[in-house]
């Protein structure tokens, strides 16, 4: 059931759905006793003073909820509300706090203990269009069980202007954490901006919004209460994540766009995000942009400053964040490791600057030249790896500087002398990017003839289901990217789809490259009759005349022959011979191949399809069995030259079609990315 549709008038803010208190006496507190009031010129000060100033030291108020009470404080525009605990404790209290005025403050606030009702604890909104402000809040002790028992922070439909939410520590609601979709998809239109906050184990999702940021937030399932969504973006959009951790340990979406017939957009940046489940995004409507720095390694971790109990948050002494990078490095003494290598990508013309480097020490993450110290970097023994963009990173070393990669145009220095990372750079010269489109699946096949490895340059994605081998490479995009570097030239290239390909920056057009057939198969009769079929992963020709041969779904052809030679090229690998009658010599690239070891010419007996047609998206797949596996026709399947079918592991796409295929054995692994549905049917030819 959508809720946006719903009201929180100011005469109403019993809870986010408008309706009456259900559970107890409701007390309206006296204002002039927990509200601190503030002029207009002192709420629009600035923040940070607020937050980490003299507030950080202030004593706090004590709000004490009786049993089976619910206590309701306004703040009006203009007022400030700060330094309050509030404890229900008590069984059955609760509490709601509604601001709906503009230009108000909420700050220093925590509840202990868990929330009884199913109304919003925090019921706001800016309905002249100011700006509002929620920062240092704790709602970590959660709610009590019941069916949609807590909203934590809930933004009414009128909300017209902005509200900066930050360093909030939302827990266990079992109706959302941040519900703050109902301004853009069906209110007036108000934005949002929540920063630093924290959310775990509440249903029915962590961050919800139909415009506005999401910032070095996290998210988190542990299967300790409810599993949400991590972001559900709304419409209109757009939503932004950036630097954020949605760690939904495979228990839920860790990203949806679109709900009730409407469209969003998010777009991802420096965001780590998990594919357990389904893939880890769901389509309902609209696009995810995974645009930089992205990455599928999660934490559960406090953003700093994020107050982690509520006396902490009452207090203003709130979580001080520090990582346990910076732990580390701050109990080692740095005379340990003089040496100071610095990755600034202030001036930098690129808007991210990925880097890795190796030394020949020992290597440790700093705080040097000023430099913030990012957990999402990674420091492996003498190795590390990171990201950069408007800001530095920084390592401490003994040792010398071995090696040292850069995809960007931060600048680097060691010591304080800046170096030139070509010196240092032994990966190879060349680099393909893949560039995949929303309209459809690409898939794409190239050869180069010297060492080829996977890369995350532009923001690229390393992903496992790629083939590689001597060079050849087999890979599908959809809305997102594949980047290779490699030695030598470019030799073969071919693209299928609405993707499009550049080489060291510059977009080449594929039939420049190679032939596109380039493989040869020769069938040579022994002067007694023999029928066989042949099938390959890409796409098949026959060299003679087209009536000679039977070609089916353009990957497999039939065909008889007694003497002489029969022809073909085609694309990608051959998968199949199968002497149906007789038997011919068969050379493929002028080497003899044995059809015994191409294929088995049992009927298989099991079948699994991967159906797209009513997924939201392109979805890419990949299984491996213990025994046979070949492509099948079955409930009128697409045979499809684009799949890459290995030894016993097949790796595709589907868009609005169906792929399927027959094996035997069990399925040992299967993996999706998107949301296309999946059907295996044992011992299907029986039924």
């Amino acid at each position: 059931m959508a809720r946006d549709s719903s009201v929180l008038d100011d005469d109403s803010i019993a809870g986010h759905d408008g309706n009456a208190p259900r559970d107890g006496n409701t007390t309206l507190l006296d204002r002039r006793s927990y509200l601190k009031l503030a002029s207009a010129s002192a709420v629009a000060g600035p923040a940070l003073a607020a937050a980490t100033g003299t507030a950080a030291a202030a004593d706090y108020d004590v709000i004490t909820v009786p049993a089976g009470q619910r206590e309701v404080i306004r703040v009006e525009s203009n007022e400030t509300l700060e330094n309050t605990l509030i404890d229900v404790t008590a069984d059955g209290a609760t509490v709601t706090i509604a601001a709906h005025g503009t230009n108000w403050t909420i700050r220093n606030v925590g509840i202990k203990g868990r929330v009884t009702s199913e109304n919003a604890v925090f019921g706001v909104s800016d309905r002249q269009g100011g700006t509002s402000r929620i920062e240092n809040v704790y709602l970590g002790d959660g709610a009590t069980d019941g069916h949609r028992h807590g909203v934590g922070l809930w933004v009414a439909p009128q909300h017209s202007g902005h509200i900066e939410i930050d360093r909030v520590n939302i827990s266990e609601m079992g109706d959302n954490s941040f519900y703050c979709s109902a301004p853009g998809y069906n209110g007036a239109g108000g934005t949002v901006d929540i920063s630093n906050c924290y959310s775990r184990d509440s249903w029915v999702s962590h961050f919800r919004l139909g415009e506005g940021t999401v910032t070095n937030c996290t998210a988190v399932n542990t299967g300790a209460h409810k599993d949400g969504r991590g972001i559900w973006a709304w419409a209109p959009g757009d939503v932004v994540v950036e630097d954020c951790n949605l760690a939904m340990n495979g228990r839920h979406y860790s990203v949806v766009v679109g709900a009730n017939g409407g469209s969003s957009t998010v777009r991802m940046v420096n965001t780590q995000y998990d594919t357990g489940y389904s893939g880890g995004f769901r389509r309902a409507g609209g696009s995810i942009d995974l645009e930089s720095g992205n990455g599928t390694s999660p934490e559960d971790v406090v953003p700093e400053g994020c107050p982690t109990s509520a006396e902490a948050a009452a207090s203003g002494n709130a979580n001080s964040g520090e990582s346990r990078i910076e732990r580390a490095t701050d109990q080692r003494d740095s005379a340990d490791l003089p040496n100071v290598i610095v990755f600034d990508g202030r001036d930098a013309s690129t808007t991210t600057t990925d880097y890795a480097f190796t030394v020949t020490g020992d290597l440790e993450s700093s705080t040097d030249d000023g430099a913030t110290i990012d957990e999402e970097s990674t420091v492996d023994g003498s190795s590390a790896e990171g990201v950069v963009a408007n800001y530095l990173d920084a390592y401490r070393f003994d040792g010398e500087l071995e090696s040292l990669q850069l995809d960007g145009d931060a600048a680097v220095r060691v010591n304080g002398v800046e170096i030139d990372p070509i010196e240092f750079d032994d990966r190879p010269e060349n680099v393909l990017l893949v560039e995949g489109a929303d309209a459809d699946v690409t898939r794409y096949e190239f050869v180069v003839d010297g060492e080829v490895v996977p890369s995350n340059y532009e923001g690229a994605t390393i992903d496992d289901t790629d083939a590689i081998a001597d060079g050849h490479v087999h890979g599908t995009v959809a809305n997102w990217k594949d980047a290779f570097r490699f030695d030598g030239d470019l030799q073969q290239l071919s693209v299928d789809g609405p993707g499009t390909v550049s080489l060291n920056g510059e977009e080449v057009d594929p039939g420049e490259y190679g032939e596109d057939l380039p493989n040869v198969l020769e069938i040579e009769g022994t002067g007694e009759a023999a029928s066989y079929e042949v099938t390959v992963e890409g796409t098949i020709a026959y060299e003679g005349d087209d009536d000679e041969v039977t070609v089916r779904s353009g990957t497999t052809v039939q065909s008889s022959i007694l003497e002489g030679t029969q022809r073909y090229r085609f694309s990608g690998a051959l998968t199949d011979v199968t002497f149906t009658d007789g038997v011919a010599a068969i050379r493929l690239n002028d080497e003899t191949v044995d059809p015994d070891e191409t294929g088995d010419d049992e009927l298989l007996p099991h079948v699994v399809v991967v159906d797209g047609t009513n997924a939201d998206g392109p979805s890419t797949y990949s299984l491996q069995v213990d025994g046979c596996v070949r492509k099948a026709d079955y409930r009128n399947a697409s045979v499809d030259e684009g799949d890459l079918l290995e030894d016993r592991t097949v790796r595709g796409a589907v868009g609005n079609w169906l792929d399927a295929y027959w094996f035997d054995g069990d399925l040992e692994d299967f993996t999706l990315l998107g949301d296309a549905e999946v059907d295996v049917v044992y011992n299907a030819r029986d039924q």
